[in-house]
């Protein structure tokens, strides 16, 4: 009879173990997932204050100089940006501004009309990544 109460404790103490490593388990997989998706916002922060400082300094030298043409590729805040703008013709300038931080891309679009006190924003627009 001993024999058959140790057998039982030992099916009951696999079935526990067998219940603590698959919690285990998915409490490793849901922190792995939180964390991935805290990695891709930081990227994704990086990448708005990038262009953000992209288009930033576009909008300050228009402001000195109507001709000028953007922001050379440059490394900045741990990634790099660059920003070029483009004549629509009158007073009106387009700003194409893009970053890159750690494989990840944006960019941002802006229409700009050249007004005595600075630029005025006329429209802006996230764009696609660029293709490889």
């Amino acid at each position: 009879m001993r024999s058959h109460q140790s057998g039982h404790v030992l099916l009951v103490t696999m079935i526990i173990l067998l219940l603590v490593a698959s919690a285990a388990s998915l409490v490793a997989t849901h922190f792995g997932f939180r964390a991935r998706l805290a990695a891709q916002e930081s990227r994704r922060i990086h990448l708005v204050a990038l262009t953000d400082a992209a288009i930033a300094e576009s909008l300050a030298n228009l402001s000195e100089s109507s001709g000028y043409d953007g922001v050379p590729e440059r490394e900045f805040g741990g990634g790099s940006m660059a920003s070029k703008i483009t004549s629509l013709g009158d007073n009106r300038r387009l700003i194409l501004a893009t970053a890159r931080y750690r494989g990840w891309d944006r960019r941002v679009q802006m229409r700009v009309e050249l007004q005595t006190g600075g630029p005025a924003v006329e429209a802006w627009s996230s764009l696609p990544p660029a293709e490889p």
